[in-house]
């Protein structure tokens, strides 16, 4: 038996106890089944993948990873469009990175220019 919307709607009209059964039983299959979950489990790994890419290139490797992660495709359109992050200042003794409005650096102890 089939697990599709047409079968669902037909098998509720019907009254069938057994026959509902069958077909809960037959979608219950489908969604356990773990080659679905392999693809499932592929493609948010490549989703993400793709997006850490675009991420890379934008200078926001979290944030489009993210978006890869939860919307697919569709996210990495948006992270397409989203504007490209400014890199973090960094020290000019140490080159680590710094915070906006530091006087000092926290790493090597340097005075910046304001």
């Amino acid at each position: 038996m089939a697990c599709d919307i047409a079968t669902l709607m037909q098998v509720l009209q019907s009254g069938d106890p057994d026959e509902q059964m069958q077909t809960l039983d037959a979608c219950s299959a489908v969604l356990i089944d773990p080659t679905l979950w392999y693809w499932l489990i592929g493609f948010t790994i490549v989703c993400a993948l793709v997006g850490a890419l675009i991420g890379k290139y934008k200078n926001a490797v979290v944030r489009d990873t993210l978006l890869g992660v939860a919307l697919g495709p569709l996210g990495w359109l948006i992270s397409l469009l989203l504007p490209k992050s400014a890199p973090k200042p960094s020290c000019r003794a140490c080159g680590k990175s710094l915070e906006a409005g530091d006087r000092y650096c926290r790493h090597c102890g340097a005075a910046l220019s304001p």
